[in-house]
Formats: C-alpha cells, sequence, structure tokens
C-alpha cells in the first residue's frame, strides 16, 4: 500500500486548520483502500477519525521557529527515511528536507509580497520581519516539488516570476459551510442604523486604522446613523491594543473581541456590508462568505480582492491607503447613493482546479 505524508504541524485555527482538515478528508476518500495517509498536525484531537488515516502530532510546532525549522529539515528527513513514503505533501509553505518518490507544497502564506512599513516594526515585529524572511522560506527546496500549489492566479503569476518555476497549480478553496440555518430574507432585521462588519485577526497587515480613521471622519461630519464591528477588543496582541486605545472614543466602533463562527454568521445575516480593507491575502474568506449572504462588499482595490469578488454586483473598491476614499464610499452606502463597481469572472489557465477533490485527482492522477 502506498503511503502518502501530508505534513501541517503549525496550522492550529481558523482558515488554515480548515485548509489541513479538508485535505485530509479529500485525501482519505480518494485513497481508500490503496493508500495510507500519515499526518503530520498540531494536535490530532483537531481532526476527524479516518479508517486509512493516522496522526502524528508535534505540540512543540507552535513554541519557537527553532523547533519548527528543526522539525522540517531534520526532524522530517529522519521521519522519512523511516517511513518511506510515496508522496510527501507540505501544507504550511516550506518544502521541507525528506526523502519521497513524489513531493508537494502548497503555498498560503503572501507574506513574501507584503511591504512592510518601517513603523510597523514597533507595534508587531514578528510580521515585519516573517514578511522580510518568507521569501526565503518559500524558496528553499522548492524546486524539489512536483507541484507547487497556490490559491490565485495572481499568486501563480508571483510565484513564477519570483522563483522562476513552471509547476504551479492554482486551487480554489472551499467555499464556506455556514453553521446555522439560512433565515428567508423577509425575516432579516431591519437596521436603524448602516452596519458595517470586518470579521478578522488584529495584524497590521489587517489594515483595521483605515476603518476607525473613517468612521471617526464621518462622525466628525455629522452622521451618526452607522456602527462598525471589529473582531478584537485589544487585548489580544501590541497592535490590538494600540488600535483599541486610539480610538476607543469614536461611539460608531463596536470593539466586540473573538466571535464563534456561529456569532460570525449572525453578523453577516444582519449587518449591511462588509469592509475588508486587507493590503495582502491569499484569498480573503470573509469576502466569499459575504457574497454567499448578498452582502454589500467594500474591498481593497488589489489583485487578490478583484480575484475573490469575481462576477458580482454588490462590489465597491477603494485604495486601502486612502481614508477619505473609504469614507466617501461609507458615507455614499448610509446615505443610498453607493454606485457599485463593475466586475468580471476570472478566467483561470491550465492547471487549475475548484476544490480539494479536484485538487487531489489532479495531483495523484
Amino acid at each position: 500500500m502506498r503511503k502518502i505524508v501530508v505534513s501541517g504541524i503549525n496550522l492550529f485555527r481558523g482558515g488554515t486548520l480548515k485548509i489541513m482538515q479538508d485535505c485530509i478528508a479529500s485525501l482519505s476518500a480518494f485513497g481508500g483502500n490503496d493508500y495510507e495517509i500519515v499526518a503530520l498536525v498540531h494536535n490530532e484531537n483537531q481532526y476527524a477519525k479516518y479508517p486509512n488515516v493516522s496522526y502524528i502530532s508535534y505540540p512543540q510546532s507552535r513554541k519557537s521557529w527553532l523547533f519548527r525549522l528543526y522539525y522540517e529539515y531534520i526532524g522530517f528527513k529522519k521521519l522519512s527515511r523511516r517511513l518511506k513514503p510515496y508522496c510527501w505533501f507540505s501544507l504550511h509553505d516550506t518544502t521541507p528536507n525528506v526523502s519521497a518518490e513524489k513531493r508537494m507544497v502548497y503555498c498560503h502564506n503572501t507574506f513574501s509580497f507584503y511591504h512592510a512599513r518601517f513603523k510597523d516594526l514597533f507595534v508587531q515585529p514578528e510580521i515585519v520581519m516573517f514578511s522580510l524572511f518568507s521569501r526565503y522560506i518559500h524558496k528553499t527546496n522548492i524546486r524539489k516539488n512536483d507541484y507547487v500549489v497556490v490559491q490565485q492566479e495572481w499568486l501563480r503569476q508571483a510565484f513564477k516570476q519570483l522563483f522562476l518555476i513552471d509547476n504551479v497549480v492554482v486551487s480554489l478553496p472551499v467555499q464556506p459551510d455556514f453553521s446555522i440555518a439560512r433565515l428567508p430574507e423577509d425575516t432579516d432585521k431591519k437596521n436603524e442604523k448602516t452596519v458595517f462588519f470586518y470579521p478578522s485577526t488584529p495584524m497590521i497587515h489587517k489594515n483595521y486604522e483605515v476603518i476607525c480613521k473613517a468612521a471617526a471622519a464621518l462622525e466628525k461630519s455629522g452622521i451618526h446613523n452607522f456602527e462598525v464591528v471589529l473582531t478584537f477588543d485589544g487585548s489580544e496582541n501590541k497592535y490590538a491594543g494600540k488600535i483599541h486605545d486610539k480610538y476607543k472614543s469614536v461611539n460608531s466602533l463596536r470593539f466586540v473581541g473573538f466571535l464563534t463562527r456561529e456569532e460570525v454568521d449572525r453578523y453577516y445575516h444582519t449587518c449591511n456590508c462588509l469592509l475588508f480593507p486587507s493590503k495582502i491575502e491569499s484569498w480573503g474568506l470573509p469576502v466569499s462568505e459575504a457574497k454567499e449572504y448578498g452582502k454589500v462588499i467594500m474591498v481593497s482595490d488589489l489583485p487578490y480582492a478583484g480575484e475573490t469578488v469575481g462576477k458580482y454586483d454588490k462590489a465597491k473598491f477603494f485604495d486601502p491607503d486612502d481614508v477619505d476614499q473609504l469614507t466617501g464610499c461609507m458615507k455614499d452606502l448610509i446615505q443610498g447613493n453607493l454606485v457599485y463597481d463593475q466586475t468580471t469572472e476570472i478566467n483561470y489557465e491550465a492547471p487549475f482546479t475548484r476544490n480539494w477533490d479536484e485538487l487531489i485527482q489532479f495531483l495523484f492522477k
């Protein structure tokens, strides 16, 4: 029986955890009785049990980059010699130093293409350093892969140009599964205020401050019939604390903290508009989620956003560094004057797959 090792020891929450979970589910369904799947994970209790899947947990992997680097370039080499896998599939950007007949890597970290500002070094230095060194993480061993998998066409072109490779596959992430039943449209809560929603983690590239500045500007101009829901409360990290302390006096801002999946879905249902000013993403899942609910989407005018939005009749793009432009867009929506932008479907070149099942079939055909 052929053995496939899938490694994702650094994936432990949010969308990246779901990537690993979905991959294992598709590998299990594909493998049947012909393949044995060995999954290297942070915590096996976060995963479903399958008859042809075994787990090896690495709880130390999140404690230090030294642990991570040891596993990728020393520990996994020893493990591969013992397991003798047919294929090694790495799901967290790095191409480990292993022995296998086939090797593949899934790259969903876009920090190689993020341009950090010097002042960010004093707020989230780990993000700045990661943006500086991530291209070297990507580059190491990348040409040893049979396939490099990314989530968008712009990333494929960027990888091909930066690393001089041609074996890049675009595979779209699975569309969201909602944990609550969709309510009929006529039961939607009618808000007295226009509600803007930005569900994300407080990190510098998520660009929260442009929203806070826009909200403050709207209030200063006499507009108060709106609110902005932000999913942090200031306790998460230094960046979150700085934003919260600086803008906590802006009455329209609601710092609600971490939300469960069910709470996020409720906000999608009752809000009027998704704000998404992020400066870099491999996909931008909230954009897809907001589309499912038919909500207005105000999103950064950047390549990742155009691909994620696709063909949609309620999208407005703005410069993520232009507070006045975002303020104007928000004002227009509040007053019922917003004019949406024209959007188009993306034509993907081959090789291209639409979900995990298609990707697994392609990789192991």
